[in-house]
């Protein structure tokens, strides 16, 4: 994953789990987070797939607990 698209990644991050503009989000985990429930699951799936143009199926939304999970999924997609 390039530097840029990290960068855009840990916005979203920021953004959708209202985390501080400084926060360090590469090490973000669904279960250690407090805003990140089910309905800010499903939004940050959305914003993903808005901001990288992808297509995000069930079961892989499924798979995207982390910050590096993410990471990894984008980098397989090829962004």
């Amino acid at each position: 994953m390039t530097q840029e698209n990290e960068r855009k990644l840990a916005e979203v991050f920021r953004a959708v789990l209202s985390l501080g503009p400084d926060s360090d989000v590469t090490g973000v985990r669904q279960l250690a987070t407090p805003g990140w429930d089910s309905l800010a699951h499903v939004s940050l799936v959305a914003a993903i797939e808005s901001e990288f143009g992808v297509s995000i199926d069930i079961a892989d939304s499924m798979t995207l607990t982390s910050f590096r999970a993410v990471t990894l999924y984008l980098e397989e997609q090829g962004r």
